[in-house]
């Protein structure tokens, strides 16, 4: 046997019995890649509808403060505008988080197991990679950028789609999905921040109504909303649909539910607890969906909430690594 076929079927001791960390590590980073390109598409979307209602003006500056880039972004662009933003997040090759970097970089992981996932997957994440490597700087304009959007969002979709009816269910799926639902969970909370300071006291604040439902059909998610409030609604029911519900597929319990389902199938495959690190940091997750401040939001509380889900969610990111990727 050769020495690079040796390396190919090596074993991760303990836990993974028919994946090498590093094939593991791929897959998860493909469902991020992907659901990170997806959402912040929908950010950039939120705010441009956003900016054209702000009578102060258009605040472009939120955005990264959203990702905290704003010091990265003056450093090598200056001043904030809505053309120096949109550039920085869809086409700037140096910026990791673009959405062309995020494509290149889940097409680059997809090509390294490529012998794990479909061929339809990757047929179509490379038909996507093309198309939004040919958008131009010129098309990328405050006018431009909700077309743009959609065309990214779609997909996005259209890959999961295809996942979802090709995918071989096993580990690389099980995989897959943690990288996926880590994702969006954590986009969920920074696409609640867009919205947080709009918070009204109380729901006859018409404004705040509006720019909450942009919010809510920017996750496609009003008709899910409309199914549970088919009456009067509010940013405050609006916010705790995206953070408590149970079955719309955006909502952060459904995704960290679904982190907890998949980690438990892995348990399930191969007998071995999943590692008191990563046990101790999603029991922290949960309890903290579990004590939310439920509908008793208010701007600063809710502000304070998603910035302690995202550092939750970072440590589950973190321990997940340790447990699965490290070695490989």
């Amino acid at each position: 046997m050769s020495t690079h076929r040796k390396a190919v079927v090596q074993r991760i001791p303990g836990f993974l019995s028919s994946l090498v960390a590093r094939f593991a590590s791929n897959i998860f980073w493909l469902g991020r890649y992907l659901e990170r390109a997806e959402n912040l598409a929908r950010i950039l979307d939120i705010n441009e509808t956003y900016a054209r209602d702000d009578t102060g003006g258009p605040n472009w500056s939120r955005v990264l403060e959203l990702y905290s880039d704003r010091k990265r972004y003056e450093e090598t662009h200056g001043t904030p505008t809505a053309q120096g933003v949109l550039s920085f997040y869809v086409l700037d090759r140096d910026n990791q988080a673009s959405i062309i970097s995020c494509t290149r970089a889940a097409r680059e992981n997809a090509r390294s197991v490529r012998h794990l996932i479909s061929t339809e997957m990757w047929t179509h994440i490379n038909i996507f990679h093309a198309r939004v490597t040919e958008i131009s700087k010129k098309n990328v304009t405050t006018s431009n950028i909700s077309r743009i959007a959609k065309d990214v969002v779609a997909g996005c979709q259209s890959f999961e789609g295809i996942a979802e009816g090709t995918f071989l269910r096993g580990e690389p799926s099980c995989f897959y999905q943690l990288g996926k639902y880590l994702e969006r969970a954590d986009q969920t909370t920074r696409i609640l921040d867009m919205g947080y300071d709009r918070l009204a006291p109380s729901g006859d604040n018409v404004v705040a109504w509006v720019h909450w439902n942009v919010l809510l059909r920017s996750v496609s998610g009003y008709h899910a909303y409309r199914s549970r409030h088919p009456g009067a609604s509010s940013p405050h029911n609006i916010a705790s649909f995206l953070l408590y519900d149970d079955e719309f597929p955006r909502a952060v319990a459904l995704c960290v539910s679904r982190l907890t389902s998949n980690l438990r199938a892995l348990e399930r495959r191969h007998g071995t607890r999943r590692g008191k690190s990563l046990e101790v940091s999603r029991r922290e997750l949960e309890f903290l969906i579990e004590t939310g401040p439920g509908k008793a939001l208010t701007a600063n509380s809710l502000h304070k909430y998603l910035d302690r889900l995202q550092t939750s969610l970072s440590n589950v990111s973190g321990e997940v690594g340790d447990r699965f990727f490290v070695g490989g």
